[in-house]
């Protein structure tokens, strides 16, 4: 019998056939494995692709991209000489079984965080970084603070596939340049994000260094039998932009077939509890607690902070009071004898005062990557100190004597 050739969009064969054959059940194949697979994914392919509108122009480009695979997957295997029976077992028409398969879960400008399955068992999903820190692990990505991680797996456990979520967002108060681990950046001794308040969805069972890569496993844990990353971030214009994510496949027992173990499973699917709040699953990043006026949030109307470049709160502490600088000028009650600024990444820039801003400069007592003190002053009533950052006055603080009007609270 002649080959079947697939175009991407219609397939035929090379002779007179009967319309009831192995094309046509292949294309009725195809439609229920794409359909299936955004069943199990609905909560993030709704809104997973860039510049397409959420649910059903998401459904349908879903489809498109999917089917379109599917029929090149087909026509690569038999043109290899390849037998096109594993889809009968990838997906059995007359049963509610399910295979998952490499889908194409987003797409987008975003860069593309690549994922693979360890070979061996297949136990967990990793990410390669060239290190455990968090700042090699942003820059080798092509991250930006405020950017949010999705991770997605489909795992077997028992008789069933359960597809797996976590999200977490790059803490934009972490500094970038230091050697902190990523796993103590990330999730805490207790399995917390650090930065509570910003929408993570923490559901991880495995997140773990290992030599040269992350680890992860979701929910109770099994055999990973799909997985993937999509990064998310809303630009300056309040646009939600993708990475592109197509799901890998367990290697182990994957080989040159279609489908991850070669096994279709019962339609008994466990989904995970994904609590959306309200909101599309991917569309949080940036979009934190409101936090107090002390708070370090991103730059760019929610679209990230550089990697390694300076952040600075909002507040200073001033005699040991927190007071509002954004507006360039405060006043204390006299003598002024400590100031501390905060922020992060701030090892490079250089900060000094000056009182009634001439004279000697005073450089800081203490200074490091989260900020820099002045301690041991003594501004009268009636004089002022100007702190500089970079060489550039940042504000003043005005000394008035007791009993005067000071703004401190």
């Amino acid at each position: 019998m002649k080959k079947i050739q697939f175009n991407l969009n219609v397939a035929t064969e090379q002779r007179s056939i009967n319309r009831k054959t192995t094309l046509q059940k292949l294309q009725r194949i195809f439609l229920k494995a794409v359909s299936m697979a955004y069943g199990k994914l609905k909560a993030i392919c709704s809104h997973s692709f860039e510049g397409v509108s959420t649910g059903s122009a998401c459904m349908n480009k879903f489809n498109q991209v999917n089917l379109k695979y599917l029929r090149e997957r087909a026509a690569t295997i038999q043109n290899a000489g390849g037998s096109l029976s594993q889809f009968n077992q990838f997906m059995p028409i007359d049963s509610d079984k399910w295979t998952p398969f490499a889908a194409i879960i987003s797409q987008g400008s975003l860069p593309e965080v690549t994922v693979g399955i360890d070979a061996e068992g297949g136990h967990v999903a990793r990410v390669n970084t060239p290190s455990r820190t968090y700042a090699d692990f942003v820059k080798a990505w092509g991250l930006l603070r405020g950017d949010q991680i999705s991770f997605v797996t489909v795992q077997k456990r028992e008789s069933k596939y359960e597809v797996g979520i976590a999200r977490i967002v790059l803490n934009p108060r972490n500094a970038d340049s230091t050697s902190a681990p990523m796993s103590t950046e990330i999730v805490n001794s207790q399995g917390e994000f650090p930065c509570s308040n910003w929408k993570n969805k923490l559901n991880f069972q495995t997140f773990e260094f290992d030599t040269d890569h992350f680890n992860f496993v979701l929910g109770r844990g099994g055999i990973v039998v799909a997985a993937g990353i999509i990064v998310s971030r809303k630009d300056k214009n309040g646009e939600w932009l993708r990475s592109n994510c197509q799901l890998v496949l367990n290697e182990a027992g994957f080989g040159t077939d279609l489908c991850s173990l070669a096994e279709a499973i019962e339609k008994s699917y466990t989904a995970s509890d994904i609590d959306m709040e309200s909101e599309y699953f991917l569309n949080n990043a940036g979009a934190g607690g409101a936090g107090s006026t002390g708070d370090i949030t991103p730059s760019g109307g929610g679209g990230g902070v550089e990697p390694g470049q300076p952040s600075y709160s909002t507040t200073a502490t001033i005699n040991g009071v927190a007071q509002n600088i954004s507006g360039g000028s405060v006043t204390a009650t006299a003598p002024v004898t400590s100031v501390a600024v905060s922020g992060t990444n701030l090892s490079d820039v250089t900060f000094t005062a000056k009182v009634d801003g001439t004279g000697d400069a005073i450089s800081p007592t203490s200074h490091d990557a989260s900020g820099a003190s002045f301690t041991g002053l003594n501004v009268e009533a009636e004089h002022s100190l100007v702190v500089y950052r970079g060489g550039t006055t940042w504000f003043t603080i005005t000394a008035q004597a007791s009993g005067g009007d000071s703004i401190e609270d």
